[in-house]
């Protein structure tokens, strides 16, 4: 499987722990389960739902693009700044996109699953998803990508 073709399968692998399926996770999130369906068909969303679904299952989600067989410290992309010499205008014109929509990426905080892998790609690296578990005390974590 392509890593195109399994973006969304942390959240599958949450949905599994928590014995989800995508009917309640549609309830769950207050949408339609047709919602839910286009989401994995299309295997793309933009993080904050990602996030926000993760959340309702009990899990906080973060991500990072590191480099291959680099020390964990090795964060490149974080969304509120870019490290290791990508630049916006660069990484606009290397996505066929206008500048100011990937600045945007960075001012809202936000971005689409797909354009992760497609800078992870275009840079060497890979995409690296954490869950942890809601607690207030000693969280469990689970590396899912």
């Amino acid at each position: 499987m392509a890593e195109s073709e399994k973006r969304l399968q942390f959240l599958l692998s949450l949905m599994e722990i928590r014995r989800v399926s995508k009917h309640e996770l549609a309830r769950i999130m207050g949408v339609s389960p047709q919602n839910i369906f286009v989401y994995f068909k299309r295997d793309d969303m933009k993080l904050s739902v990602a996030q926000e679904m993760a959340s309702r299952l009990g899990y906080d989600l973060s991500y990072r693009l590191v480099k291959e067989n680099g020390p964990a410290r090795d964060v490149v992309l974080d969304i509120e700044g870019l490290e290791y010499g990508i630049e916006r205008k660069a990484l606009a014109e290397q996505l066929d996109l206008n500048y100011t929509g990937v600045n945007r990426w960075f001012k809202v905080d936000d971005i689409a699953l797909s354009y992760l892998y497609k800078i992870a790609e275009l840079y060497g690296l890979k995409v690296k998803i954490k869950a942890t578990v809601h607690r207030e005390k000693t969280p469990d974590e689970i590396e899912l990508a």
